[in-house]
């Protein structure tokens, strides 16, 4: 396969995963639907010679065609929000020590802000 055919195949790859990304965020909207906004926001870039940013300007005028047409769901609905605590068992046992180590550590503990030795 040449250059100019696995770029193609690329971008078309790219154009694909935004049809699937935008389809699951707006459910209200049909996915034939969907697809043809994304299908005529690539079109309209046919001519463009940079091909890098295609997938992504497609991506953002869809997505704002579609918010006309249907309310987006956000990738952080019922999310909480915050950092995952991840449990003793689930960490590496280096970063379970190194943990330990901080626990102890400070001026409290006679460290003078060296770090460890």
């Amino acid at each position: 396969m040449s250059e100019p055919d696995t770029r193609r195949a690329l971008e078309a790859d790219a154009i694909e995963h935004v049809v699937t990304e935008l389809t699951a965020r707006y459910p209200s909207v049909d996915a034939t639907r969907v697809r043809g906004i994304v299908e005529d926001e690539a079109r309209r870039l046919v001519g463009n010679p940079v091909r890098d940013y295609v997938p992504s300007l497609v991506a953002h005028a869809a997505d704002e065609r579609l918010r006309q047409e249907g309310e987006p769901i956000h990738a952080g609905a019922g999310d909480p929000g915050g950092p995952v605590l991840a449990s003793e068992d689930d960490l590496d046992p280096l970063e379970v020590e190194r943990r330990e180590r901080e626990q102890h550590a400070g001026f409290l503990f006679g460290d003078l802000g060296g770090g460890s030795v």
